[in-house]
């Protein structure tokens, strides 16, 4: 029979416990008790490839972004020396600055809520593959990204545990493009809020240009963690994708039937 407690397992012949249960008590509990439905697989490629797009358009404006700040920091900057010449070049470089920065703004979004939703689903594939796996419960999949603080190592478990869930027997790599993501990530966030924020307390000519030039560079570091995201996101797509159409483990043969031995043959 299966264990009373994760639903998963076989129950030990002495106990209504699988060994795992009853060995460690506080591990996750991955049945219908724990998580209000039982973890089914869903192919992660659709979700995964429209991830990885959006992604890519993120840093695509990024790019564009880093480059329109650049020139206005340039043109600022001759503003400060005294070319009142470039004035009009300002207001035109501006215009097209805001209007990237509402595309951008709706292309990140976008690529939140679709990231939200294959990120849970990936969680949820690797708890059919590993059911004992996992140190957090699925819900924290989304959840865990909206806790103050919290935020800055909760997903990054949940990713820990679904990648290595998903693993096959023979494949054992590192989390190294996970920990990559990971870090650009962080760095990404503490650099564009310190940027945005030096632009914001900015007056002087010479002290906009200099905080245009800051807004530039990181929005170049998010291209480049934009990369590393997509990487990350297909790398990941693949890996389970692979697992799910490798065939399962099959189940230990039992004793073969005993078949009586044919009489001899009488003889005439």
């Amino acid at each position: 029979m299966l264990c009373v407690r994760c639903q998963v397992a076989e129950a030990q012949p002495s106990s209504v416990q699988c060994a795992l249960c009853a060995t460690y008590p506080g591990h996750p509990r991955t049945g219908a008790e724990a998580n209000g439905a039982p973890a089914v697989l869903r192919s992660p490629v659709a979700l995964g490839w429209a991830t990885a797009g959006l992604f890519a358009a993120v840093g695509l404006t990024d790019l564009v972004s880093a480059v329109l700040d650049l020139r206005l920091a340039g043109l600022v900057g001759r503003l400060a020396d005294g070319d009142w010449a470039v004035a009009e070049w300002v207001g035109g470089v501006e215009q097209f600055t805001v209007w990237t920065g509402h595309f951008w703004s709706l292309v990140y979004f976008a690529s939140i809520v679709v990231f939200l939703v294959w990120f849970r689903r990936s969680r949820v594939n690797a708890e059919v593959f590993d059911p004992h796996g996992h140190t957090l419960r699925r819900g924290w999949a989304v959840g865990g990204w909206f806790v103050p603080f919290a935020n800055l190592w909760l997903p990054r478990r949940v990713a820990v545990d679904t990648w290595r869930g998903c693993a096959s027997p023979a494949d054992r790599r590192g989390t190294w493009l996970l920990n990559l993501w990971w870090v650009t990530f962080v760095v990404d966030t503490v650099l564009g809020n310190g940027a945005s924020r030096i632009l914001r307390r900015s007056e002087e000519l010479d002290e906009i240009a200099r905080a245009y030039r800051y807004v530039a560079y990181s929005e170049l570091f998010s291209v480049v963690h934009a990369v590393i995201a997509v990487l990350f996101v297909l790398a990941l797509t693949r890996r389970q994708d692979a697992r799910a159409h490798q065939p399962w483990p099959p189940a230990a043969p039992g004793p073969l039937p005993e078949v009586p031995d044919a009489p001899a043959p009488e003889k005439v």
